[in-house]
């Protein structure tokens, strides 16, 4: 393999960020590492008998800017990957692939964007708004990120403090399951739909939506944005399968 395509970073820390998910930081000071918010990498963890090998692809969810750690998000399900990537131990390599994929953030398109997401594939997002609100970028943004409990919200502290300091980014949160919640939700309940995003988008016809999420979430969603009438060439996507 390709040395230039290939890197070493040391794990730091987990932080649980939601009932099941975490976000797992690693050393990039000093590295020089480069990336587009919105781009994934691939991580490979030294597992025995993998059912479905040693690597998976994560969205970067940290800021391009961020040189001190770069930083994945993702739930911790049943499966060998996970259970590895949950038991590093401070210090470990780990090997990553140069970042790529073009679901990402330009500054020179300054038209509105909508993204919406499914459960963690609010990660792109959480990458590209937190470069946004550095950078001071005054693109308009709006967010809808559907989960199923309250329990299961990511970045919900921190999107709602960057949308209070910021009039041109909305952060619109829907849960899907608002009965299976133990805590209290005064917010949007239900799916993503039509009647949800005119409610909260004034200018459809000239907006980009951008989709991430479970494969039969993207394609619900894009079908109501076909509905909405937008443009294929402002229609991007991205599937998180398999996580």
């Amino acid at each position: 393999m390709d040395q230039n395509l290939e890197f070493y970073l040391k794990f730091v820390k987990k932080e649980k960020v939601s009932k099941d998910a975490h976000t797992f930081y690693f050393d990039c000071s000093g590295r020089g590492i480069d990336f587009l918010p919105g781009q994934f990498t691939q991580i490979f963890l030294p597992i025995e008998d993998p059912e479905r090998g040693n690597s998976r692809y994560f969205t970067i969810s940290s800021s391009p800017l961020n040189k001190d750690f770069l930083t994945i998000t993702t739930r911790i399900v049943k499966s060998k990957f996970k259970k590895t990537l949950f038991e590093l131990t401070p210090g470990t390599e780990v090997k990553f692939l140069k970042p790529s994929g073009g679901f990402v953030f330009r500054e020179e398109d300054n038209e509105p964007r909508v993204f919406l997401a499914g459960g963690i594939g609010v990660t792109p997002f959480h990458s590209i708004i937190a470069y946004i609100t550095v950078k001071k970028i005054t693109t308009q943004i709006t967010l809808f990120a559907s989960f199923s409990t309250v329990e299961d919200i990511v970045f919900y502290d921190e999107f709602t403090q960057i949308s209070k300091s910021n009039p041109n980014i909305e952060i619109v949160y829907t849960i899907t399951k608002p009965e299976e919640s133990k805590s209290q939700w005064t917010g949007e309940t239900g799916r993503i739909s039509e009647q949800m995003i005119k409610k909260y988008v004034n200018d459809i016809a000239d907006s980009s939506f951008w989709v991430a999420g479970p494969p039969t979430m993207v394609t619900a969603i894009l079908e109501i944005i076909n509905n909405l009438g937008v443009q294929k060439e402002k229609i991007h996507k991205e599937n998180f399968s398999g996580y």
